[in-house]
């Protein structure tokens, strides 16, 4: 069986995260983005790993802790993500025990998505490593700045979204 190490790096080329070394040549907004985005993945996917949680299902875990009872249409839209992405991110989810599929209301072919115990329980173990992930991302920077990213970056996204 490969290693922690070996399984981690494969991942890593596989979507895409292994740094070359000519990759910070472009300036463009849209590549800076993907790049911090890119290294947000790759940091989180090494803390996830040891729990047996993949960064899509942490994102899928992250909106239903927040809120749960979502469709995996409004779930998917409130992701930004295609529902068809969300499906095999689900199935994973609830053959682990973290998410049931519940059917309620008049339409019975509509599966509403719950948290069970384990999946609740979880958020006290995992949201504090995107805490540290994020802090981590702005050490260093006065958190003004790091407060205009934000804003900024919101706007960014508002702009490409809007009409």
């Amino acid at each position: 069986m490969p290693s922690t190490a070996t399984r981690l790096a494969s991942a890593r080329q596989r979507l895409g995260l292994v740094q070359h070394p000519h990759a910070l040549t472009d300036r463009s907004l849209s590549f800076l983005v993907r790049q911090a985005h890119r290294s947000f993945v790759a940091r989180l996917a090494d803390r996830l790993l040891p729990q047996g949680v993949s960064v899509a299902e942490w994102a899928v875990l992250r909106r239903l802790w927040q809120e749960e009872g979502f469709t995996q249409v409004a779930l998917a839209d409130r992701m930004r993500v295609r529902k068809a992405s969300l499906t095999s991110v689900l199935a994973s989810l609830e053959r682990k025990g973290f998410v049931r599929r519940t059917r309620r209301g008049e339409d019975r072919r509509k599966y509403h998505l719950f948290l069970t115990r384990r999946g609740r329980d979880l958020k006290e173990e995992l949201l504090p490593i995107g805490v540290a992930i994020n802090r981590k991302a702005v050490a260093g920077i006065d958190p003004a700045d790091a407060g205009l990213v934000g804003r900024l970056l919101e706007r960014v996204i508002a702009n490409l979204e809007g009409p």
